[in-house]
């Protein structure tokens, strides 16, 4: 000890510049190590997400889950495969091996999913998540109605909140996900006269099929011009009471000869509503609109929410204002976070 303090005294520059560079070292890690609640582990994790409009969680598991565990089993690397079948929707969980690349397993995750046949022509087609949905959020957020709302159901905002929400705070670097519950969102609904049907002899099928073939892609054909190719594909989606109306179930010849086209509208009555809730939030008695918010991995917590609550700030004195909502954050993990430095 003697001998370090001797040759401290005698080398005083040496001295003055180690400690300017555990200074210097120090700072960079405070500026560049993420500040987070806990240690950032990442899982080697990839999830595919399949929604199934109407469908019970015996027929998703059925008729979904099973055949995406076939396919996704056996890929290279996927230690353990775990499945969630819920009403009208389904997650499938893959874990990976320590020391996979993630990069070359979503690869093959994604061709393998885009090969997949036989899922049921009323399901979307799965999609694959990095970030697992059962992370703990880094903040909650509830959006309620104030005194002065126009608004006259909270649960009619589902379009509102996706375009002019949830759009503008996924920008947020560092957000993986947010997901939202209590806002229901639009859809067009076919209620079926029994009556008529019977009078026209049309199936409850048939009106499924046409509905299908209404909305449906078509490869029209393709086009080569030179070195280049050109794949033309042809829509008719009809999302409107108006544009539906007018689909086509059957064709048939009437007594004098002229063909007769019978319509949806013959059978059915078509409006705009929205989707049933499933769930229902509420805030201090108040009805409420809730967010989870799921970051990124090796992201700064911190910073995230800072940002998080500008753009909180900018939608409270912007659009929400405008409709006498309010979007308000009930929790914040950087409490947490920052307690323990004061």
């Amino acid at each position: 000890m003697n001998g370090l303090i001797k040759l401290s005294i005698k080398q005083p520059i040496a001295v003055a510049a180690f400690i300017f560079l555990i200074i210097a070292f120090g700072i960079v890690a405070l500026k560049k190590i993420p500040i987070q609640m806990t240690p950032d582990i990442d899982k080697p994790v990839l999830q595919v997400r399949v929604s199934w409009p109407g469908a019970s969680p015996e027929d998703v598991e059925r008729e979904v889950v099973t055949r995406l565990e076939l396919a996704v089993v056996s890929l290279s690397g996927v230690e353990n495969v775990e499945s969630d079948s819920r009403f009208g929707s389904a997650r499938v969980t893959l874990t990976y091996s320590l020391g996979q690349d993630m990069d070359i397993a979503l690869i093959q995750l994604l061709s393998k999913v885009a090969s997949i046949d036989g899922l049921p022509s009323e399901a979307r087609r799965p999609t694959v998540r990095t970030s697992n949905s059962d992370d703990s959020p880094i903040s909650r957020l509830a959006m309620v109605q104030l005194p002065n709302s126009k608004v006259e159901d909270l649960g009619s905002l589902g379009d509102f909140v996706e375009f002019q929400i949830i759009e503008k705070l996924s920008r947020i670097e560092g957000i993986s996900e947010i997901t939202f519950r209590g806002g229901q969102k639009k859809e067009l609904r076919v209620a079926l006269d029994t009556q008529k049907l019977a009078e026209f002899s049309i199936s409850v099928p048939v009106i499924l099929e046409a509905l299908r073939a209404s909305s449906a892609q078509v490869t029209a054909g393709e086009i080569i011009e030179g070195k280049r190719s050109y794949s033309l594909r042809a829509e008719a989606i009809s999302y409107t009471p108006e544009t539906a109306k007018n689909i086509i179930l059957r064709s048939e010849v009437d007594e004098e000869g002229r063909l007769v086209n019978i319509k949806l509208e013959d059978v059915a009555k078509i409006f705009m509503s929205y989707k049933k809730p499933t769930s229902f939030r509420r805030m201090n008695g108040q009805d409420a609109i809730t967010f989870a918010v799921i970051r990124e991995p090796n992201s700064n917590v911190v910073e995230i929410i800072n940002n998080l609550k500008i753009e909180i700030k900018k939608l409270n004195e912007g659009v929400l204002a405008e409709n006498g909502l309010v979007l308000k954050n009930v929790y914040d993990e950087t409490i947490y976070i920052n307690a323990p430095l004061h």
